[in-house]
């Protein structure tokens, strides 16, 4: 673990911070583990450095569980596929700190930290190397993905504090095997060194996967996208490049990671490209500049620039021209990007069609989006934004109404909110009202919906706006769990817990209010006596809804540039 003395702590809060630390280590050490213990000192030294401290206001026990709460949860702890992993009640236990209490203080040091799921300084190297958010630097103009760059550039950005540690050297700082291929080399025989290589390991690895090994998987996949229909050539190049680097199987792994798991004699450098390839950039490509062996090519859905090259050589850049546009996928190479599967390239004439492409792709997969670090933080500020204008149009987060009302509801809510963006934006008062009918799109209330005696329309800080149907009778039953043994109440409940289009939220959120009574009613619908929903709800969850759970959230609200947003159809 760091010495404190390595930590700048204020002279006159060192005693209080010894006191606190002493704490954390003690905790840590018993129930969690060294790491958590090291990033606990950091929190509670930063929290002795700020101007003014807060740390001498309350207990000790206080801001030690609530500094390492805080850590928790931006680190996945409760989460039962995490190792370390503990409840908030033994967490609670072991601190000798009420729940409710560590979980304020948990949210002051939150907000004095800034601490949340994006904050490298306080991630353990385990979550942090799984997050691509947190290795996007910029190098010479260019946001590039640090674990792909030479290692002298990934020592300097983690000198600067852009990184959490130096990936080449791993998080223990492990030096790679002495003679393996570095994904550094940036000469250009090196790089083509490197594309030749590259090329002979997808050779390998797609007659891997045309194998009989996988012919079922493989024609599964086929049936799910295309259906009976017979699949063009470049659309089925990039359906197997898709499916050996991307699709899951049956037990959660991919094609590229059975293959890295049967070539044992693969060196690390080797493997280490391999996994790479599951880092996939699908986009529409704007071709900026030739740039000696590469292309240089903004992103128009991520607005990131790559420096890409083929593996086929340089010559298969050729008729990819500066203006020009390309559909492609790219997966990352010696601190670049190659092209993998095929590409489709576009006149500079079409721009208007590549915009409205990228568009609807940013739309319907945000994800695309959200490669972007600064379009994340854009994201969950839209996101605020509309929680605020929610809340200020309905008068709270969570309003129910007749399923019939939706439509009307809805469309009041979005002219309303065009209205108020159109103001922010200076344009003259007279035309607001007859702009902003223009501007919305009308809401189309699914049939659903629309018949459904009550909709919930709920507005969360994380997961946006939702439309819960039936709402009424599933709130009912967690204020009156004898409800539970009437048939429409109880197929309710259970409609939300099995459902896959219903999160795991409004349960939790519902639940959280009273869980003695959450826990009554589910000892009922499942015939359980013993069921507690402080001890058995979030395996409940996890049980019904995995897809809800170890997954970094994404911003509910998807940030497109005025490009994009001018290209998307708004008539009513």
């Amino acid at each position: 673990m760091i010495e404190l003395d390595e930590l700048k702590v204020p002279k006159r809060l060192r005693s209080v911070v010894d006191e606190i630390v002493a704490i954390t280590d003690s905790v840590c050490l018993a129930v969690l583990d060294e790491e958590y213990a090291d990033l606990a000192r950091r929190a509670v030294a930063k929290l002795a450095r700020k101007r003014p401290s807060p740390l001498p206001g309350g207990r000790r026990a206080t801001w030690a569980a609530g500094a390492v709460y805080a850590l928790g949860q931006a680190n996945f702890l409760f989460d039962p596929a995490s190792e370390p992993c503990v409840t908030a009640d033994q967490l609670s236990q072991a601190f000798g700190v009420a729940k409710g209490t560590m979980g304020s203080k948990a949210k002051q040091v939150r907000d004095l930290l800034r601490i949340d799921h994006f904050s490298p300084e306080f991630q353990r190297a385990d979550v942090a190397a799984q997050n691509p958010l947190l290795w996007i630097i910029e190098v010479n103009g260019l946001a590039m993905d640090a674990r792909h760059i030479p290692l002298e550039i990934q020592v300097e950005a983690f000198e600067r504090g852009l990184i959490p540690y130096v990936p080449t050297l791993r998080a223990d700082g492990a030096a790679v095997r002495s003679g393996s291929r570095t994904a550094g080399t940036t000469t250009a025989s090196g790089a083509a060194d490197l594309m030749e290589h590259c090329s002979e390991l997808k050779r390998q690895l797609v007659g891997f996967a045309c194998s009989q090994r996988f012919s079922h998987q493989l024609e599964r996949a086929v049936r799910e996208s295309l259906g009976s229909g017979a699949a063009e050539e470049n659309e089925f190049a990039n359906l197997l490049d898709h499916f050996i680097l991307q699709r899951p199987l049956a037990d959660g792994g991919t094609v590229v990671e059975v293959f890295i798991a049967e070539h044992p004699e693969l060196a690390e450098a080797d493997r280490q490209i391999l996994l790479g390839w599951r880092d996939v950039v699908e986009g529409v490509f704007e071709i900026r500049e030739r740039a000696g062996d590469a292309i240089i090519a903004a992103n128009l859905i991520d607005e990131l620039s790559y420096r890409i090259r083929a593996n086929a050589g340089s010559g298969a850049l050729a008729p990819m021209r500066p203006g020009c546009f390309m559909t492609a996928r790219i997966v990352p190479a010696g601190g670049a990007w190659m092209l993998s599967g095929t590409q489709q390239l576009f006149a500079a004439s079409d721009r208007a069609g590549m915009l409205r492409l990228a568009a609807e792709l940013a739309t319907e997969h945000p994800r695309l989006v959200f490669r972007n670090p600064e379009k994340v933080a854009q994201g969950w500020r839209l996101a605020r934004k509309q929680r605020a204008l929610f809340i200020e149009h309905f008068g709270s987060d969570l309003v129910v109404v007749p399923g019939s009302e939706v439509a009307s509801r809805m469309n009041g809510f979005l002219t309303w909110y065009t209205h108020q963006a159109l103001a922010e934006t200076g344009a003259p008062a007279g035309a607001l009202d007859a702009d902003a009918a223009t501007l919305t799109p009308a809401f189309d209330v699914p049939g659903d919906l629309a018949s459904a005696p009550t909709v919930a329309l709920l507005c969360d800080e994380t997961e946006g706006l939702m439309f819960l149907a039936n709402f009424s009778q599933v709130q009912e039953a967690f204020e009156n769990p004898a409800l539970a043994a009437d048939r429409a109440h109880r197929e309710a409940v259970l409609g939300y817990l099995k459902s896959d289009s219903v999160s795991a939220l409004p349960l939790r959120r519902l639940a959280e209010s009273d869980t003695a009574r959450a826990s009554q009613l589910f000892q009922r619908l499942l015939k359980k006596p013993a069921f507690s929903w402080e001890s058995d709800g979030e395996a409940l969850l996890r049980e019904h809804k995995p897809w809800c759970f170890g997954t970094t959230p994404q911003p509910p609200v998807t940030p497109l540039s005025s490009n994009l947003a001018e290209a998307l159809p708004t008539a009513r």
